[in-house]
């Protein structure tokens, strides 16, 4: 609908060394262990900075923030495994790519994979590979055929 959303992301960039204070503590459902009042309101403050910034861009949007989810470097951290909590995955080698090389087709049958450490990095990376990932599925000239069809409609 043209007034309203269900959801929004923003997202912005938070240096590892903001969060110095927390990087013994680990934290994912998995293995709840909570860190803290003091990085609660850290998070919080963060949250409200970028809100205003965003309400500057569009106004009135803060009164309309039912609830929001935020997440740090820690976060990315204990859940993807990068030691620095980096938002963009594992740090490809344009020397030696296929080192870093994932493939979305597993030795598990039937066990694909899909995501921003695929082929590239960040949002592009994602769509990219979900279209790599969709041609393991269903046969990438199919694929192909599917869009470039769709594309001429």
């Amino acid at each position: 609908h043209e007034k309203y959303t269900d959801l929004m992301i923003v997202m912005a960039y938070m240096r590892y060394e903001e969060t110095r204070e927390w990087e013994d503590s680990y934290n994912t459902v998995a293995k709840s262990s909570p860190r803290g009042q003091a990085y609660e309101a850290f998070k919080k403050a963060k949250a409200e900075k970028l809100i205003d910034a965003l309400e500057v861009r569009m106004p009135g949007i803060k009164e309309n923030i039912e609830s929001y989810y935020t997440s740090t470097p820690l976060t990315y951290r204990d859940y993807i495994g990068t030691v620095d909590g980096a938002i963009y995955g594992i740090q490809k080698d344009y020397k030696d790519p296929l080192r870093t090389f994932i493939s979305a087709k597993t030795k598990v049958p039937n066990l694909y994979l899909t995501g921003q450490n695929l082929n590239m990095h960040g949002v592009l990376g994602v769509t990219i590979s979900a279209i790599s990932t969709c041609g393991e599925l269903l046969g990438k000239a199919n694929l192909m055929e599917k869009v470039i069809k769709a594309n001429e409609e």
